[in-house]
Order: C-alpha cells, then structure tokens, then sequence
C-alpha cells in the first residue's frame, strides 16, 4: 500500500515519523503516534490514512477500510488513500459502496490519471472487478476462510474442511476454500484428491504462487509432475508475476 508522497501539515514531523515507523514494521510504536497526532488533531487525514496501512499491516482488513473511508472523507482528493481505499474495498468486496468518492475525485482532478484509471475500471469492469489481476493478487476477505484456516493450523481437518465446504456451498467456488481443500487431502494422503483441488484454485486464481507450490508438493507425492508442470506452463504464458516459479516446474 502506498504511503503518502506528500502532504503537508501541523503536524508533518510526527506524520512522517509515524509512516516511516510502519516501514520499518514497528507497528506499536507507529500506532502511538497516530494516536497522539489524531487526538491533537482530529481531522488529520494523512494520519488517518497511516492508520489503514497500520491496519492493513496487521491484517485488520476492516478496520483498515474504515481509516481509509475516514480519511478520504476528510481529503476527497488525497490520491493515496483512494487508492489504498480501493484495495481495501477490492479485498472486502464493497465497490459499490466507495464508487462515488472515485467518480467525485475524477470529476474534479481530471489531471491525476491514477485516480482516472481506477474510476474507469469501477465503471467499466463492474462485478467483474473482483476478478482482476489486482483484485486477485489482493484476496478476498470471508471471516469463514479465516475461521477455516486457523482450525486448519490448529490440525482440525475435519473442522477445517466443514468450514472450506460451507465457503463453498455460501458464496460459490472460492479459490482459498479449494486450496485448503487441497491442504486438507493432502495431508489424509490422498495425493491425487489434493492435485484435483488445487488446480480448481488455480482455475479461480492463477496468481497466488502458494498454491502452484502446493499443487507440485502433491503432484510429486503421486506421480504427476508432469500435469503440474503443464498447469504451471498454460498460466506462465499469460501471468508474468510467475516468473519467480520458474526454476520449480522444470522437467
């Protein structure tokens, strides 16, 4: 998420000590800052707009949201937290809900072609913009994946699985409930149910190169490197960011 390029106020020296603490990951000491700086000045939306990356560091995608909102209600034309609003409405799906303070900024800053292009991908794109690449490379949000995930590494499988299947049965296939899925087969050894699964995930999101690791752990585990290796090719051809992985899918 990007920090503020420039925005200058009272408060500028505890600002910037307060973004670069986030940089630095010292999360608690960022946060006592912002809380000072905000409590001195209430309508400080850089601060604010810190306090979403702080969140977003934390993986607290809500509370994230709401500092962002809260910031660009102060600075309608504060393009870094638009943008980080936009990837916190991408990760919890609530497009619509933000899409005026994007029509707004556009409307009156016509000049900043990073607020045009995503103007224009909300009113392009519509429902399928939570299947774009940045979308994707971002997640999405579901408590229940959360919930899964964590019984998962607590080693409820059974748990864990009822959890990924009701993601499924609720909100329609989903990349991270077949993907822990697959997690869940593979360690009942059932090889080739976890290649099967992983490569569903991969269908819904051919971006997250965890589960390409894991489709090839499985595919060694029963034979079939060779069809982990084709997967990895068709997609390789159109995602870039795969690159990483080359050296893994060699025959």
């Amino acid at each position: 998420m990007p920090l503020p390029t420039s925005d200058v106020d009272r408060f500028e020296k505890e600002n910037i000590r307060a973004e670069e603490a986030v940089a630095a990951n010292n999360l608690s000491e960022a946060a006592g800052i912002l809380v000072r700086i905000v409590g001195n000045d209430p309508e400080n939306a850089r601060a604010y707009n810190t306090m979403g990356i702080l969140s977003w560091s934390r993986k607290n995608w809500i509370d994230a949201y709401t500092m962002f909102l809260k910031s660009v209600s102060l600075k309608p034309d504060y393009t870094d937290a638009l943008m980080n609003l936009f990837d916190a409405a991408l990760k919890l799906r609530k497009i619509p809900e933000v899409a005026s303070w994007f029509e707004n900024a556009a409307a009156a800053n016509p000049t900043d072609q990073e607020i045009a292009v995503l103007w224009d991908s909300i009113r392009e794109q519509g429902n399928g913009i939570y299947q774009s690449r940045r979308a994707l490379a971002i997640g999405f949000f579901n408590p229940l994946i959360e919930e899964a995930k964590q019984e998962l590494d607590s080693g409820n499988l059974y748990k864990a699985m009822e959890l990924f299947l009701k993601v499924n049965d609720e909100n329609g296939p989903d990349p991270a409930a077949y993907c822990g899925l697959g997690i869940i087969s593979y360690y009942q050894e059932r090889y080739n149910d976890a290649v099967v699964l992983f490569i569903e995930s991969i269908k819904l999101n051919p971006t997250d190169p965890d589960t390409f690791l894991n489709l090839l752990d499985a595919a060694n585990a029963c034979n079939r490197k060779d069809d982990a290796i084709t997967v990895f090719q068709t997609y390789r051809k159109e995602f870039e960011e795969l690159q990483a992985l080359d050296n893994y899918f060699q025959k």
